[in-house]
């Protein structure tokens, strides 16, 4: 079952020939995923997209890079969907942050999100440093 229909059918607004640019975000989120949702925003801009659907596939990654596309797409001039997609694809842990970025959020059957906890890959972090990074990611979440 393909799913995007059933997505342009909460755009109620949108006509059934309205351009919509995809992208996919697979694979742990790092810098280049920034630079990949940039261009897809800036092509979406740039094709007078109605909007711009992301699929996500993702275990989780770096949190800085996370915050810079959650920023991208607070400030899209384009609306942004985003899909936990195909049947067994994730959104864990800053998959999660991604898809509550959008402007509208959905998943297909058989997937599933969350887990979104912060964690240092190459130290173990100290109680207070834990505490302040665990806070800052809720009030991210919280916007």
């Amino acid at each position: 079952m393909h799913v995007l229909p059933v997505i342009i059918a909460v755009f109620c607004a949108v006509p059934a020939s309205a351009r919509i640019v995809e992208v996919e975000v697979n694979g742990i989120i790092h810098p280049i995923t920034v630079e990949i949702v940039s261009s897809a925003i800036a092509q979406a801009e740039q094709e007078h997209a109605e909007a711009l659907l992301i699929r996500l596939s993702t275990p989780g990654g770096l949190m800085e890079a996370t915050r810079s596309i959650v920023e991208q797409l607070f400030h899209s001039p384009i609306p942004v969907i985003t899909w936990i997609g195909p049947a067994g694809a994730q959104a864990a842990s800053a998959g999660f942050f991604l898809l509550e970025a959008g402007d509208v959020a959905s998943m297909a059957p058989g997937t599933n999100t969350g887990a979104a906890h912060p964690v240092l890959i190459s130290s173990q972090m100290d109680p207070v440093m834990k505490e302040k990074l665990e806070n800052d990611a809720a009030a991210l979440m919280r916007t």
